[in-house]
């Protein structure tokens, strides 16, 4: 008796099963939430998480900080110019080299960091109630370990692809639910994050 091929035999995966499908349904869902919470701030996620990388890398030239969060020159003027005219950041000679800027925030800028935190903390418990800390920690670590597998930097604005390697082809049924995230500026920026990104859950350095 001919013994059945498990991959013919074996029935194909619904989207809604699938890790990608999951992913980008989640994270549109949550970088959706996470600008909605910021904005009584006036802020978007990409100013979440450019304000948080300023403020660990403060005083390094703005080219730095690009590199840092995986940036291209053009955007990380506009970010810049953005929240300069915010009042969060400021421009200033870098005293290592006359030719470029570095970066710091002003104290309006510090006081929205915080105020950032606070929500990210508020984002943060409301997404993960269901989970226990044990659960919390694992889901991180695993996803922590696909977006190495996949090259993502850990800094890196959500919904900005790799500068340094080009982003994979995205999967059909995940392409037939959502738009492109880097068009959008959310995550899964993360934050987008794009979120920026979203820093839709977390990424402003909030735990």
């Amino acid at each position: 008796m001919e013994t059945p091929d498990p991959a013919q035999a074996a029935p194909a995966p619904q989207p809604a099963d699938t890790v990608a499908f999951l992913l980008v349904q989640l994270g549109f869902h949550l970088g959706r939430l996470f600008g909605e919470r910021l904005e009584p701030l006036g802020l978007e996620q990409r100013h979440a998480g450019m304000l948080a990388r300023v403020a660990e890398n403060d005083g390094r030239s703005q080219q730095a900080i690009a590199e840092l969060l995986g940036v291209n020159p053009t955007r990380m003027v506009f970010l810049t110019d953005e929240l300069e005219k915010l009042g969060l950041i400021e421009r200033r000679r870098n005293p290592a080299d006359r030719r470029s800027h570095a970066l710091y925030l002003t104290e309006a800028g510090t006081a929205m960091l915080a105020r950032i935190r606070e929500v990210t903390r508020t984002h943060e418990a409301a997404i993960t109630a269901s989970l226990s800390g044990a659960e919390r920690d694992q889901l991180i670590a695993l996803l922590q370990r696909l977006a190495r597998d996949q090259g993502l930097a850990g800094r890196a604005l959500p919904g900005i692809p790799p500068r340094h390697a080009p982003s994979p082809p995205a999967p059909d049924m995940a392409a037939d639910v959502a738009p492109d995230p880097a068009a959008t500026d959310v995550a899964p920026d993360p934050a987008a994050a794009d979120v920026t990104a979203p820093d839709m859950a977390g990424g402003t350095g909030a735990d």
